[in-house]
């Protein structure tokens, strides 16, 4: 990836809002460049898409962390199968060593998360769950 490319990135994960011109004048080149340069990483896959940031209390959910889950080895489908849908699992993820997958989860109190992780216990073919709570985030959002 060129440095341009990069730079544009940059300023796209600051703010996905950022109007081309501004972009252009930042970085010093024409708005014409800037639009070629966004619309190729868009085509090849590099940029697949923009999102929104929430800010406020009222949007966030307050409490994140991850649930590691074990899994019989012939029932893996069938319980990811059971988890898919479930709002509060933002991202599942498949693993290697002790832990088959990986779930995210996004909920407003950590009693909906103690009820998640009962809920995800019930499935059959789950044998076992670890999780960890997000404290703080020092990188990244």
């Amino acid at each position: 990836m060129k440095d341009l490319d990069n730079q544009i990135i940059a300023l796209l994960k600051r703010n996905a809002r950022m109007l081309v011109t501004q972009m252009a004048r930042e970085l010093g080149v024409s708005r014409v460049t800037i639009d070629a340069h966004i619309k190729k990483m868009e085509t090849s896959g590099v940029i697949s898409g923009y999102t929104v940031k929430l800010g406020t209390e009222e949007f966030r959910h307050k409490v994140s962390g991850w649930i590691l889950i074990s899994v019989q080895a012939n029932k893996e489908e069938h319980a990811i199968e059971k988890m898919i849908g479930t709002p509060e699992i933002t991202r599942l993820h498949t693993t290697n060593g002790k832990w088959d997958l990986a779930a995210e989860i996004q909920v407003p109190t950590l009693e909906h998360f103690d009820a998640v992780i009962s809920k995800l216990r019930q499935i059959d073919g789950i044998t076992e769950t670890d999780t960890s709570l997000l404290l703080s985030s020092r990188i990244g959002e």
